[in-house]
C-alpha cells in the first residue's frame, strides 16, 4: 500500500505537470519577446542613447530570466502519469487499505434536498463513480459519548442486523481540493432489513 505522503506527492506532480502545459506557450511568446528586442537592441545600437540602450539592455535580461524560469519549471514536471492512472496505482490501493470507522447510530433521518446550513454536513467519496447514494441526517454518540447530529452522504445496506450502524474510512492529510481529511470514504450506512428508505435519484 503506498503511504498518504507519496500519494500526495505524486497528485502535486501531476498538478505541476498541468501548469507546464500552460506555461509552454507563454515561454514561446517570451521568446519571440526576446529575439524581437534583441534584434532591435543590435539594430538601433548606434542611434539610442544610452540609458535607451541600457534600458532595452535591462529588459532582454529580465526577458531572459523568464525565459529560464518557465524552463526549469516545465523540465521539472513529470508528464509520464495523469488523473486517471494515479487514481488506479495509488489513491485506490490507498483507500482500499484504510482501516474501517464504525459508529453505532441512534437514529436517522433520509434528507431529500440537502441546504447549506444543515447539521455538519460531510461529503463522502466512493472509489466506484457509478454508487448512488442518498443524504441522511443521523443522530450519534461521538467519542466522548456525547450526543451529536450530523448529514452524510451515504449508501444504504439492507442487513440482518437490530441496530443501525455506519462505516466509513477517513484521511487524515489533504490529499488534494477534492480529496480532503473533512470527507468521508467508501461510506456505508447499515440497517435492519425491516427499515424502508426511498431509493436514490441520482
Amino acid at each position: 500500500m503506498p503511504s498518504i505522503d507519496k500519494v500526495i506527492e505524486i497528485q502535486e506532480s501531476i498538478s505541476q505537470a498541468d501548469s507546464a502545459f500552460i506555461l509552454i506557450p507563454a515561454e514561446l511568446l517570451w521568446i519571440i519577446i526576446g529575439i524581437y528586442s534583441l534584434m532591435d537592441l543590435i539594430k538601433n545600437k548606434k542611434t539610442i542613447s544610452s540609458s535607451g540602450f541600457i534600458m532595452r539592455g535591462l529588459f532582454f535580461i529580465f526577458t531572459l530570466s523568464l525565459v529560464g524560469f518557465f524552463t526549469i519549471n516545465i523540465m521539472k514536471a513529470d508528464f509520464s502519469m495523469d488523473e486517471k492512472q494515479w487514481k488506479d496505482d495509488y489513491l485506490k490501493p490507498y483507500i482500499t487499505a484504510l482501516p474501517e470507522n464504525k459508529t453505532y447510530v441512534q437514529d436517522f433521518t433520509q434528507i431529500l434536498e440537502i441546504q447549506k446550513n444543515h447539521n455538519k454536513k460531510i461529503k463522502s467519496i466512493y472509489l466506484n463513480n457509478n454508487v448512488k447514494t442518498i443524504w441522511v441526517e443521523l443522530d450519534i454518540l461521538d467519542k466522548n459519548n456525547t450526543a451529536k447530529t450530523i448529514s452524510v452522504q451515504t449508501i444504504i445496506k439492507k442487513e440482518p442486523i437490530k441496530e443501525p450502524y455506519i462505516t466509513y474510512k477517513s484521511i487524515n492529510k489533504n490529499i488534494s481540493k477534492e480529496y480532503t481529511k473533512h470527507a468521508y470514504y467508501e461510506t456505508i450506512l447499515h440497517i435492519p432489513e425491516e427499515y424502508k428508505v426511498l431509493a436514490p435519484v441520482n
